[in-house]
């Protein structure tokens, strides 16, 4: 059987460290809403994948940091960004202690 050729997305690795509070409810909320509100997501036990489209209208309740890097991410031809506890944390994007429940 031949190899299909399949459709390829590039993503960013990041930190969750990166992912202020109030981020992380905008995330939660669109999970608990079955995507009727929050921010466009996966969600899994280690973080988040999340659509980087600049179509997103919750985005403009996103921290600084978030915003940054979903335009960075487009900017880099990324269509998601892994926000994933084992990432690396970007120089100059804030950080934050929170620890997922």
């Amino acid at each position: 059987m031949p190899t299909p050729d399949l459709p390829v997305e590039r993503f960013a690795d990041v930190s969750t460290a990166h992912l202020s509070p109030r981020d992380r409810a905008l995330l939660e909320r669109y999970i608990e809403t079955g995507g009727a509100d929050g921010l466009s997501c996966l969600v899994g036990p280690y973080g988040w994948l999340i659509y980087a489209s600049s179509e997103l209208q919750a985005a403009e309740h996103a921290s600084p940091g978030l915003a940054a890097i979903l335009d960075a991410a487009r900017a880099q031809d990324c269509a998601y960004v892994l926000f994933d506890r084992d990432g690396l944390q970007i120089d100059g994007i804030q950080t934050y202690d929170v620890q997922r429940k």
